[in-house]
């Protein structure tokens, strides 16, 4: 494996812990009346989440490299796209809201209750966009759902170990979105990149000398 492979496992491997300062800090509620002093937690949390997808989408891509099986491409489509309707998802739920009741709060009067009419439509009740039972959501998250479990069974007819199965597995949780089930999700992740990444390293680094000391046998004999 060359120094960069090793440099561009150890970024993609950073990106799941980056995304725990999100997850963790998304604040809870809708993005005015229930964050109204948490408006700029809320934007930054969503800006660092839509920055992170195509870099935590690289990182699954790399675990998934190499294998063949069907989960494995399962696993691939489905990460395709959790990437398109997660980031859709993020931006207008989240960015798009933030933004809006950022701007409700510079208002007064009838123009303040419109704008906050806005946010809780967009937010509330919209069944293309919202934050509760929507489109673009309900697919964003449930492709994640089928990413984790395809990717596990994928892992598993591999032949990785049961710890890396199982944390991948745990990985399932990111769905969630926010909060520590999140988070929990994500170490699943990270531990099952380290210990694939690590295997494929080891093996890549011991696979010469057995090749050359079976051809060395083949000639003695």
């Amino acid at each position: 494996m060359t120094s960069a492979s090793r440099k561009a496992q150890l970024a993609l491997l950073a990106v799941p812990l980056l995304w725990l300062l999100p997850a963790l800090l998304h604040p809870m509620g809708d993005p005015y009346e229930g964050i109204a002093d948490e408006i700029d937690q809320w934007i930054f949390v969503h800006v660092a989440q839509l920055a992170l997808v195509p870099f935590l989408a690289a990182g699954v891509w790399l675990l998934l490299s190499g294998l063949r099986s069907t989960a494995a491409l399962i696993a691939r489509a489905a990460l395709i796209v959790w990437m398109v309707f997660f980031s859709a998802f993020d931006a207008i739920a989240g960015i798009s809201t933030g933004v809006l009741a950022r701007h409700a709060h510079s208002l007064t009067g009838d123009d303040q209750a419109g704008a906050i009419g806005a946010i809780d439509f967009l937010f509330n009740e919209s069944q293309l966009a919202g934050g509760g039972f929507s489109a673009l959501g309900n697919i964003g998250h449930f492709s994640w759902v089928v990413v984790a479990i395809a990717a596990t069974v994928a892992l598993y007819r591999a032949g990785s170990s049961r710890l890396a199965v199982g944390a991948m597995l745990v990985s399932v949780l990111f769905a969630a979105h926010a909060g520590p089930p999140v988070a929990a999700g994500l170490v699943g992740l990270f531990v099952a990149e380290l210990l694939t990444f690590r295997k494929r390293s080891a093996q890549a680094s011991a696979g010469p000398a057995p090749t050359a000391e079976l051809e060395g046998s083949l000639r003695s004999a």
